[in-house]
C-alpha cells in the first residue's frame, strides 16, 4: 500500500478521528503516516516554525512517502516559506493537497519548484463523510487524472488558456510583494474565502488591482464566499463587490465554482494548464 503523509504547517488540531482517516485513506489505497510533529503545539501553531518545516521537507525527502496532505489550515504556513529548500523539493515532487492557508505554501511551491499541488481538502475533512463531489475530485487528483467542471455561471464572455493559480484570498494578498508571490501573466486566477466582510474583500481585490494582477490575468474563477457577509447592513452584499471588481474585466469570469469553505465540493490543481470557456461555463483541465 502507498503512503501518505500527513502534517500541520499551520495550526495545531485539538480534536482528530485518527481511525476514520486510516479507513478513508485505505479505500483510495493509501497508509497515513504522521509527521514527527503533526500534533505538537505551541501557541497558535502546530509546534514552532522549524518543527513544521521540518515536517514538509521530511515529507518530500522520504523515499517511501508516496503523497503529502496537510492535517488542517488555520494560520502559519507563511511563516515558513524562507525555510524550506525549494531545490530539493523540485527534484522530489509528490501529489500534495491541502486549502485554506496552505494557499500561501502551494503557490510558494509552484513559484520556486514549479509543483503542482491540490487545493480544496486537508486530512481533518476524512473524518467525516465527504460529498460525492469531493470524493470523486480527490481521487481524480490523487491518481493525477485529467478534470472538467460545468455549469459555471458567466460574469463575462470568452475563452481563454491559462495556469491555474489561486485559493483563499487573504493568502494570496499576504504574499504580495514578497519573493514568493507567483507570476500571475496569463494566468487564470481562483479566489475564495470566508468570514471576511464585503468591504474586507474589496480592500484586499484592490490591492491585487493597483498590484496590476488584473492586467496580467488571462481569466478569472470566483468560488465560494461562505460566511462573508457585512456586520452593518448598508455596507450591501459580497456580490456587489465582487461584481465591481470582475464584471467589466476583458478577460473571461464564470463564479459559483464549486470550491470553498462553505461548499467543499471539488478539488483544483494548483499550476496546472486549464481553458477556461466563460460564454459555456466551463473549466478543464489540459
Amino acid at each position: 500500500m502507498k503512503k501518505m503523509a500527513i502534517i500541520s504547517p499551520s495550526s495545531f488540531t485539538s480534536e482528530y478521528d485518527e481511525k476514520n482517516v486510516c479507513y478513508f485513506l485505505s479505500m483510495q489505497g493509501y497508509e497515513p503516516v504522521y509527521g514527527e510533529h503533526a500534533f505538537e503545539y505551541d501557541r497558535f501553531l502546530a509546534g514552532s516554525d522549524d518543527m513544521r518545516a521540518n515536517d514538509i521537507m521530511w515529507a518530500f525527502q522520504n523515499k517511501a512517502i508516496d503523497a503529502i496532505m496537510t492535517l488542517r489550515g488555520g494560520y502559519g504556513s507563511a511563516r515558513l516559506l524562507d525555510k524550506l529548500d525549494y531545490r530539493l523539493i523540485s527534484k522530489n515532487k509528490k501529489p500534495f493537497f491541502g486549502f485554506s492557508d496552505t494557499t500561501a505554501l502551494q503557490l510558494a511551491l509552484w513559484k520556486k519548484s514549479k509543483l503542482i499541488s491540490f487545493s480544496g481538502i486537508q486530512a481533518s475533512f476524512l473524518q467525516n463523510h465527504l460529498n460525492t463531489g469531493l470524493r470523486n475530485s480527490f481521487g481524480i487528483s490523487l491518481f493525477q487524472n485529467r478534470m472538467h467542471w460545468t455549469n459555471l455561471t458567466p460574469v463575462t464572455q470568452g475563452t481563454t488558456t491559462g495556469i491555474l493559480l489561486g485559493g483563499t484570498l487573504s493568502l494570496i494578498t499576504s504574499l504580495m510583494g514578497t519573493p514568493y508571490e507567483p507570476d500571475f501573466k496569463k494566468a487564470i486566477l481562483v479566489l475564495e474565502d470566508v468570514g471576511e466582510e464585503p468591504y474586507k474583500v474589496d480592500r484586499m481585490l484592490t490591492q491585487l488591482r493597483l498590484a496590476g494582477v488584473f492586467k496580467k490575468i488571462s481569466g478569472v474563477v470566483l468560488g465560494d464566499w461562505h460566511n462573508c457577509v457585512s456586520k452593518n447592513p448598508y455596507d450591501g452584499d459580497i456580490e456587489a463587490v465582487l461584481n465591481e471588481h470582475f464584471a467589466h474585466l476583458p478577460i473571461p469570469v464564470v463564479k459559483d465554482f464549486p470550491y470553498g469553505h462553505g461548499i467543499k465540493d471539488t478539488v483544483f490543481p494548483i499550476g496546472a494548464k486549464a481553458c477556461l470557456n466563460a460564454t459555456e461555463g466551463i473549466l478543464k483541465i489540459l
